[in-house]
């Protein structure tokens, strides 16, 4: 029995235009282009797609800056959007051509081959703590660097601060000035440098204030900060990443999504564990906290004989994966918590490993 063909719209999305191709196929090899469209001002795009797709159309773009958006105006018009991962599609081109109408082909023959995954589209509420979460982190680097290039004026010239002086404070640019005599043009750049660090820590509180606040107003959320090494900022960038707990069937999907499972490494005979980067500074915040796993690895570190540090960290990056449930029901009774049982348990949304 021949199967019936389908239709796959590959759009190559800019941030003021775009470019889309109508392809029929039910394999990449086979795959016809119908229509195509270039430089379409982004502002058409719904008169665009009512013109020339179908409701059982398939409108598939490539990852970027724009397309959670792009994706979620074209299902306002009931179409159905699929985001591929871009870092999967960039691999597969034609060096020796290379346009939008191209690209706009080669995104719906990706789709048609499956060679790269489709991305979750977040809702927007999760979008907006990326946002957030984003947002921090550019300001944390703002404000190191405006820190270390004060310091670094500050050493040019020979001044070195007493112990306990602090370069955000409001104050301190007066305090500073009085420290030797500057010239009006060294005057103005550490006032600048300090203007930018003072401003930079302002919004660094707003961001934190701000992210605490909706921490504490959803229960999930305030639950988790019982874990040991779960801070502020690391729980609300889980929340942003992760969005919506449900839609992983399983822990070890979420636990692979997130990139603290310890990775695999095969090749012929050989087969093998590969790196935890991730894992290990985890298993050490967790062994840090007065909590069952720390009294284990108080133990442990007395029994050892050779580098404590290695051997027990080590061993401790294993214990989520582990089959005793002796460390597992401790871990419960000692914070019974959701992300422990999601990590230590072995029912996860209804599903026994």
């Amino acid at each position: 029995m021949e199967k019936k063909k389908g239709r796959v719209v590959g759009l190559d999305v800019h941030p003021d235009s775009f470019a889309g191709a109508v392809v029929e196929a039910t394999d990449p090899a086979g795959a016809r282009v119908l229509s195509s469209s270039t430089r379409v001002e982004l502002e058409r795009l719904e008169q665009w797609a009512l013109r020339h797709t179908r409701e059982e159309d398939t409108l598939v773009l490539e990852a970027s800056g724009n397309a959670f958006s792009v994706a979620m105006r074209l299902r306002a018009i009931g179409r159905k959007a699929e985001v591929l991962d871009s870092h999967r599609a960039g691999k597969v081109g034609k060096v020796y051509c290379a346009n939008d109408r191209v690209d706009a082909v080669k995104i719906a023959r990706i789709y048609l081959s499956a060679l790269s995954p489709i991305v979750w589209q977040p809702d927007e509420k999760t979008l907006e703590r990326r946002e957030i979460f984003s947002a921090y982190q550019a300001v944390v680097k703002e404000s190191t660097r405006a820190k270390q290039q004060l310091r670094s004026m500050l050493n040019e010239h020979c001044v070195r601060l007493e112990k306990g002086f602090r370069l955000c404070h409001p104050n301190a640019l007066t305090r500073l000035l009085a420290l030797r005599e500057w010239t009006p043009a060294r005057r103005m750049l550490l006032q600048q440098l300090h203007d930018t660090l003072v401003g930079a820590r302002t919004r660094r509180t707003l961001l934190r204030r701000h992210m605490a606040q909706e921490i504490v107003a959803e229960e999930a959320l305030l639950r988790l900060t019982r874990l040991c090494g779960i801070n502020l900022i690391t729980l609300y960038g889980v929340a942003a990443a992760v969005g919506d707990v449900r839609r992983f069937p399983h822990s070890k999907k979420l636990v692979a999504y997130l990139g603290l499972n310890p990775s695999v490494s095969q090749s012929g005979n050989f087969e093998g564990s590969g790196a935890t980067s991730k894992l290990r500074p985890c298993a050490w915040s967790c062994l840090r906290t007065w909590t069952s796993c720390s009294r284990w690895r108080c133990r442990a570190r007395a029994r050892s004989s050779s580098s404590p540090g290695t051997r027990t960290t080590a061993k401790a990056s294993r214990l989520p994966w582990t089959k005793r449930s002796s460390f597992r029901q401790s871990a419960l009774a000692s914070s019974p918590s959701v992300f422990t049982r999601l990590f230590c348990s072995s029912n996860f949304c209804g599903h026994t490993t």
